[in-house]
């Protein structure tokens, strides 16, 4: 809740805090002054519980840190649209999650996204900026099935490759590098897999994430021209197409790269592997300035204080 640039976060509820306030008004004290009194109070109480803040380009916080380098690798084709990734409506939509989950769980780290469907793009350079990250990653999105040409999860190799070796060419970095690639492993235009070793030279650790299950999902392809969802088509088969988990391919893309193989639908070792990264990597907390909001709440706990204490005093001297 805003007001002329004033932020309110209440600690209760505003309606509880109306109905506890009236209550206070209810049982009146004997006096107008002393009533008056118990109006001020109250209305301090409430203000406080509103807990008002105002922005400020100079706050001051202990921000974690890591000497680390992430990079996602994130398989944007069509398929990654499947519907048989548990408890999300596609593949894609439960990746973009982890990586949000990812990078709550290693502040201070430094992020590439880089994402692969014809061609390989890099969405984002190294940065910490959680705001640019989560704006390029919500913009993910498969190609059309009139533009895409099939899937070979290896077409990302050369460009990632490029990525790490700009990086350790970067006399000024000195950070490890973790790797999380994502992808169903589904390889639909007759290619063989690549070799990913090369890649795995540059890692300090990661994961091989996979996405959808054996017994596969069909996918809506949203179309921009028709405004709604269209269920990608089958021509050759004459039905609906159905997109798989392929194991085999992640499982030879994780010994390439020296890293675990986990499928997302039973994730359990996930944390364990975050657990470890930030044992490797995490240093002790450091001074930074941001934008935020001060708490200037405290300004009516003083009066508020002294009132009380009054009515404290008030009262021992009458007793």
């Amino acid at each position: 809740m805003e007001f002329n640039g004033i932020v309110f976060e209440p600690i209760i509820p505003i309606y509880i805090m109306a109905i506890f306030c009236v209550v206070l008004l209810v049982f009146k004290r004997r006096g107008v002054i002393p009533y008056i009194r118990q109006i001020i109070c109250v209305i301090l109480l409430f203000i406080i519980n509103l807990r008002p803040m105002y922005p400020s380009d100079n706050i001051t916080v202990m921000a974690s840190k890591m000497d680390l380098n992430v990079v996602f690798v994130v398989d944007d084709t069509l398929s990654m649209l499947g519907d048989d990734q548990d408890g999300y409506n596609t593949r894609l939509e439960r990746a973009k999650a982890d990586i949000y989950y990812i990078m709550e769980q290693l502040p201070g780290a430094k992020f590439c996204v880089i994402c692969f469907n014809n061609n390989t793009h890099v969405m984002t350079p190294f940065t910490d900026s959680i705001d640019y990250l989560r704006n390029a990653v919500d913009s993910i999105y498969p190609l059309s099935p009139t533009y895409a040409t099939g899937t070979n999860i290896s077409v990302c190799i050369d460009s990632v490759e490029d990525v790490l070796e700009d990086l350790t060419d970067d006399e000024e970095n000195g950070r490890e590098v973790v790797l999380f690639f994502m992808s169903d492993g589904e390889n639909t235009d007759g290619n063989r897999l690549g070799n990913f070793s090369d890649i795995g030279e540059y890692l300090s650790g990661g994961a091989v994430m996979g996405y959808g299950t054996d017994r596969g999902g069909h996918m809506l392809y949203y179309s921009s021209i028709r405004d709604e969802e269209e269920e990608v088509y089958d021509f050759s088969a004459g039905q609906s197409a159905v997109t798989r988990l392929d194991e085999d391919n992640l499982r030879d893309v994780a010994t390439d790269l020296n890293v675990p193989y986990i499928e997302m639908n039973h994730a359990d070792s996930f944390d364990t592997v975050l657990a470890d990264i930030r044992d490797m990597h995490e240093t002790d907390p450091e001074e930074e300035v941001k934008q935020g909001y001060v708490d200037f709440y405290y300004v009516f706990v003083a009066p508020l204080s002294v009132l009380i204490a009054y009515e404290f005093i008030s009262l021992k001297r009458r007793g």
